[in-house]
This record gives structure tokens, sequence and C-alpha cells, in this order.
């Protein structure tokens, strides 16, 4: 067994089954033992972005983390974008750069990235945290060891591991027993921190067990589907309203008597009404560090005259100064089951406590979900006459597509328009680069939420901008037959950005124009069967046609740039 082979068995022994890469002189030795692997398949990407983009989507679909190959030096530095979005989505990935031979370090190697080259560790030190460079073979397994260490839900860690070309072919003694060991420690702790019981303990005995208005607002570390599935129960059980914020849309379904729908960007009107409201009892957030996005631009009405408690799981102490209340160490699905478990007969009159509750929220239904003012026509402002209302092509998708479908979106104005007008059916089957938000993220990381679960539907939503930065990632999904539909909402401008630009003059409107690209035809030269509509009675049709392909689909629509149903966000002062 050489290196690279062991690196493989280590990668084989974690149950990973895909490897995103793009290949190089510095890594044919680990290409090598990839093609020998009876269990991992080697994904070859368009770029570097691209294919940390799927490694980081892989890891949300799988609840595994991902890993992503390429060189050291140009391959590295085009992992940046992806290893930044990881990062700030706390997303766990293993980056692997094959570096010159270790006798051409300080000689001027070609593409030399140690440090006597451009010392690219010393660059993404900032972005992955751990930084494991492999300098002889004697130390692989307890490096590899280190590389792997984190790379799991509970800790969230980024790994870049690099090792030269030709210790890549050295050969080790094999280790297989040490990495078992590792992947059952990782088993063990996939469904995360453990319960904070005696702060549970409280939050029953203070609200949920009395007659308080209480009500739960879910970020993105409690948005997968097996923490999803608890929290239903526990909302039903006490009948508990629920909100999510963006990164945490798709922990709870949308029709749900119980839902608020979404709080902060892209709100909903009932969240936030209820939750700004000084009605409110108390405020449970869990899994949230409540980031500009997630608190409505650091509104202060999020607190209030209520209290406000943060549940969240994570190692890293959150950017949450404006919140005068102190964060609650716990697990979030444990959190979840913690409550379920409570036995609610020992309070005599929890009966009169769920009557008086299920009256509030009766009442918190006749709320209407949608922003009144995006429900009139005439008050979406759009200069493009007779064009599509994204809303509207979106809700007509929510209604054709299978309900367990994981939905990739992407970043621009249609993903204001998806968090507001897609209802989720609250599987844990919604994915977004949420804190840093790059796009075109949402072009590849889709591949890699297909080949995570390769059983349910997948559809990315994305934009014409987004498709100039990554669109070329569709040929990866054409190349390995990844079913796919991709909806790229072709409204030809960077939407967010003119719509600024028309409604308030924030820009000269040259700066977000973009010529009107015919996507079809781009997919036609990929091989990859497409359509464009322009009547929302046209989807129907496509969509039919789209599920018999055995690949990727694009389905081009035609929008027009209409103001984004962000008002209750743009309407919060900013704090600087």
């Amino acid at each position: 067994m050489n290196v690279s082979n062991a690196v493989v068995t280590a990668l084989e022994a974690a149950k990973i089954d895909h490897i995103f890469l793009v290949p190089g002189k510095m890594i044919y030795p680990l290409l090598q033992a990839i093609a020998w692997s009876p269990s991992i398949r080697g994904i070859v990407c368009a770029h570097e972005t691209g294919s940390a983009f799927m490694a980081d989507g892989y890891a949300r679909g799988s609840r595994k983390f991902g890993v992503c190959m390429a060189i050291s030096g140009p391959g590295t530095m085009n992992f940046v974008p992806g290893m930044a979005a990881a990062k700030a989505d706390r997303i766990p990935v293993l980056y692997i750069g094959g570096g010159v031979s270790s006798r051409a370090e300080g000689r001027g190697a070609f593409q030399d990235a140690t440090l006597s080259g451009i010392f690219e560790s010393g660059v993404v030190k900032g972005l992955t945290g751990s930084v494991v460079e492999l300098k002889n073979k004697e130390n692989f397994w307890a490096e590899m060891r280190r590389a792997l260490n984190g790379l799991d839900w509970m800790r969230r860690a980024q790994c870049f591991f690099t090792v030269p070309v030709d210790i890549q072919k050295q050969e080790v003694l094999p280790g297989q027993q040490v990495f078992r060991q590792t992947h059952d420690r990782y088993e063990s702790n996939g469904s995360g921190a453990p319960a904070n019981s005696e702060a549970l303990e409280a939050l029953c005995e203070r609200y949920l067990l009395k007659s308080k208005k209480v009500a739960f607002l879910i970020g993105s570390r409690g948005n997968d589907a097996q923490t999803a599935k608890t929290l239903l129960q526990v909302a039903e059980k006490y009948c508990v309203p629920v909100a999510t914020t963006l990164s945490g849309k798709g922990a709870f379904p949308e029709t749900h008597p119980l839902s608020l729908g979404v709080y902060g960007f892209a709100a909903h009107e009932r969240a936030v009404r209820v939750i700004n409201s000084d009605e409110l009892d108390v405020l449970v957030v869990f899994g949230s560090d409540l980031n500009q996005r997630d608190s409505m631009n650091w509104t202060e009405k999020l607190s209030g005259r209520k209290e406000l408690i943060v549940f969240d799981d994570s190692f890293d102490a959150p950017p949450i100064g404006h919140i005068a209340n102190n964060r609650i160490f716990s697990g979030i699905c444990a959190a979840f089951r913690f409550l379920l478990q409570v036995d609610t007969k020992r309070e005599d009159d929890f009966d009169i406590v769920l009557n008086r509750r299920r009256a509030w929220v009766a009442e918190v239904g006749q709320i209407p979900l949608y922003d009144p003012q995006f429900g009139r026509k005439d008050m979406r402002g759009s200069a493009d006459e007779g064009s599509l209302y994204p809303g509207d092509v979106i809700k007509r998708l929510c209604q054709l597509l299978p309900k367990d479908s994981n939905v990739v979106v992407d970043s621009g104005a249609h993903r204001i328009f998806m968090a507001h007008y897609w209802i989720s059916t609250g599987i844990g089957n919604y994915f977004s680069s949420s804190s840093l938000a790059p796009m075109g993220w949402a072009i590849a990381a889709g591949i890699g939420v297909k080949l995570a679960a390769p059983e349910r539907p997948c559809v990315v939503v994305t934009g014409d901008g987004c498709m100039l930065m990554h669109g070329m990632e569709i040929q990866t999904a054409a190349r390995y037959e990844v079913k796919i539909l991709y909806v790229i909402l072709n409204n030809s401008a960077h939407g967010a950005i003119h719509i600024d630009a028309t409604s308030n003059g924030s820009i000269p409107q040259q700066f977000s124009e973009l010529p009107c690209h015919s996507w079809t035809a781009f997919a036609a030269s990929l091989g990859v069967d497409a359509r464009r509509v322009d009547r929302l009675d046209d989807l129907e049709d496509a969509l039919s046609e789209a599920s018999r392909v055995s690949g990727p689909f694009v389905l081009e629509v035609s929008t027009g740039v209409f103001a984004a149903p962000n008002r209750y966000y743009s309407e919060c002062a900013t704090h600087g």
C-alpha cells in the first residue's frame, strides 16, 4: 500500500463514496488509487471552484463530509471561493491538494505552492482552520487522523490536506483499523451534541407547560431531516408556532397550521408580525447565530419586551453581541428529543394550557402568510410589461414538482422569490449557501446533493447571472448522467442589483443589465436537453418532458425584473 492508496482507504472507512476533482500531474498517484477503489467514484469537474461547491453540496445531502481534490497552487487557489462558502456555513469538507515533489521545493519549481513558492497553506489557513502538510510517509497515519478530525456534523470543521507527489507514491504499512475506529466515533456523534437537560427543563417549567405565548425560530443548524422530523412532533405536542430563518427554511412544513414561514431576509408577513410582537412571552431560537439576515437587519423588535432564549450547538462563538441574552450550548436534535420525552401530565392544568395556546394559534393563522403588498399585481413594479412574475413561476413549480424533491437555490433576486413563494415540505430538503452566498454555488452544489441522495428528485433554481459564473458545471452533470432539473429564471439582469438601479437609482443601469443569452442553446451545446418557457401554462408539459430524460434537463423561464418581496427586511434600520 502506498500513501495514495492509504488516503483512499481512509476515505472508504469514513463511508465517502464520491470525490470531486480536477485532474493534474501532481495528483496522478491519487487518481490511480481512486480508479482502483471499489466504493469511491471520482467526479471530474469543469473547475476547482465547482468541485469545492459539489463537495459542499454532497456534505449537506449526505450528512457526512465532502471531499474535493486538485493540484496545489492554481488548483488550491481555485478552491478558495468554495472554502470560504463552506467555512461561513460551517459545512465539513476535506480539500486535498497534490504538491510539487519534496525534492523540488525551494528551487523555483513550476507551480510550487510551498513556503518557497506562494505559500498556499498560509493563504487558506483562515478559511479552513486546519491545514495538514504531509512531509514524510512515516507520519502518514497520524497526519491523516488529524486531517479527518472534526469532519462531522458536530464539529463541522474543514481541512486542507496537501501531499507532495513523490510522497504519494511511497509505501506505508496498512492502518485500516485506526480508521474503522474513527468512523465508529463519527457515527456515534452523527446526531450532534447532547441536550442541555437543565436548561430545557427550565424552559418547560417557565414557558412550555404554562399558559405562555411561545414561538420557535429555527436556523441552519436545525435544518436536517432527522431534526425536522423531531421538531414537528415537539411543535405539535406543545402547540408552538414555528418560523425559520432563510438558512433554516426546510426545517418545518410551511403548509402546517403551526408554520409562521420565514423570518428575516425574504420574510413572510405572519412570521414578522408574530415574532416582532410584544405579545409574545418568549422566542426560543434553535441553531442560529442571529446574523444580519436571520435577525431582520438586527432589529430590536426581535427581543423587544419578550424573553429571548438561544439554544445552539456550534463550537465557534457566534457573532451575537447585539443580543443581550446569553447563548445556551445544547445539541439541537437532542434538545427536541428531550422535549418530546417530557411528561406533560405532571402539570394538572396542561390541557387548559393547550386550549389557550390553540386559541392563540388560531388567531395567528388568520394573519396572511404573504406580504399583501406583493399580492397585488399593480404593486409589483416591473419595467417589463407582460413578462412573467417570478413568484407566479415558483408557485406553479411548487405545485407541479414532487414534494420530496431536494431543492438547491442560488444567490440573486430569485433567491428572495424562492424563499418567499416556495412552500417547503419541511423534511430538511431545502439547501442554499446562506452566510457567504456566492453566485453559481447551487449549479455545482446540486450535483453533490443529488449524488449524496440519488433516491430523491433534485431541482436547482438559479439565474442568468449565476449561469455566467458557473454554468459550465452543467456539463459535469451531463457527463455522469446526474438527473437534475435546472430551472434558470432568465431576466437578462443581475436581478437584485437591477431592482436597485431601476427603483432608486443606486447605480447606473448599465452595470446591472445582461445580454439575453439563450441558455437552451448553451445546454444543447453540452448535449443537455432543454426547453424555454414563456407562459405559465407551458410549465407542466416542460416538466413532463424533463421527467423522461435520464440526465440533467435545463428549463429556461423568461421572467421580468420585479421588486423583490423583501419589504420588511429592507425597511428595518441597519446599524452601521
